[in-house]
């Protein structure tokens, strides 16, 4: 399946939580960012969404199991023994499952934190691509990008943006290797930028620094020369 179905299909969701979120939150109003979770993502699909304090281990390896799916059970779980950033991301990558792959009729995951650069067979990767979008909608992203940074999309970290971002070690930045997610990190955590301070874009989004970076760097948000 490709990006643009994946995303297809995201948008669809993230409608249908719009469209009934005084069913999911009736008693507070919520805020687009607030409406990004999988449990509500679940409830809308009339799935069970569980979270336990364990899954336990992987039957045929050593790894610990951080989501599930149990599709004749009508059933995601997740452990909570992990990192909030990462339960929230495996949950979703769960519902990328559930959504995108119907013949996964029981499945099993290690801890997902993020959309990773290390090789992932293909239905992983469209999992994780599916979390990605789901948690960190694009246009909703670069609103609160282009606010916080002063500036219209892509970024471009030249010595002035470097000094912002990292004063202590600006330099860092701006001679940084296309290859790397030095500056998309910088990014992802920043807390303060010419002169305001807000809650970083990991933080406000309630990914990891890693997700957020990677998410950064796969939209084309920091320009490279």
């Amino acid at each position: 399946m490709d990006h643009a179905q994946i995303q297809a299909r995201v948008k669809e969701l993230h409608k249908e939580l719009w469209e009934s979120k005084e069913l999911l939150w009736p008693d507070r109003s919520v805020q687009p960012i607030q409406m990004l979770e999988p449990w509500a993502a679940a409830r809308i699909l009339g799935v069970q969404y569980d979270q336990m304090p364990t899954l336990g281990n992987s039957r045929f390896t050593k790894y610990r199991v951080a989501g599930a799916l149990d599709r004749q059970a009508n059933k995601i779980a997740v452990s909570t023994e992990f990192a909030p950033t990462t339960v929230r991301f495996t949950g979703a990558h769960e519902i990328g499952h559930w959504e995108l792959h119907s013949d996964h009729v029981m499945h099993r995951d290690r801890p997902v934190k993020g959309l990773t650069l290390e090789p992932r067979p293909a239905q992983e990767r469209e999992a994780d691509y599916f979390a990605a979008c789901f948690l960190m909608p694009a246009q909703l992203l670069a609103n609160y990008f282009s606010q916080f940074f002063q500036t219209s999309i892509p970024l471009s970290i030249e010595d002035t943006v470097a000094f912002h971002l990292d004063p202590n070690d600006y330099q860092s930045l701006t001679l940084a290797d296309s290859g790397s997610l030095v500056r998309e990190l910088a990014v992802a955590r920043c807390r303060s930028f010419g002169g305001n301070h807000f809650n970083s874009l990991a933080q406000i989004f309630r990914v990891s620094d890693l997700a957020m970076a990677l998410r950064l760097k796969e939209l084309g948000f920091i320009r490279w020369p």
